[in-house]
């Protein structure tokens, strides 16, 4: 399984979804220091993904209030 994570319009409830299954995977005694961190390096671009997300959600929610 060697999926990258991309910054296709996945939305934010699939991104942590995703991020989750990384976890799981990497919680599992029989993964490879390797996958290991080929997992982490996926998870960390997905949580800058979602990250950025939020704040476009939060910035066109200011927009909308006002």
């Amino acid at each position: 399984m060697k999926k990258s994570v991309e910054k296709k319009d996945i939305n934010i409830e699939d991104s942590f979804k995703t991020l989750d299954k990384i976890i799981s995977q990497m919680d599992d005694e029989k993964c490879s220091i390797e996958k290991s961190i080929e997992l982490y390096e996926n998870g960390i671009k997905l949580v800058n993904d979602i990250s950025k997300k939020i704040e476009k959600i939060d910035k066109d929610l200011k927009v909308l209030n006002k």
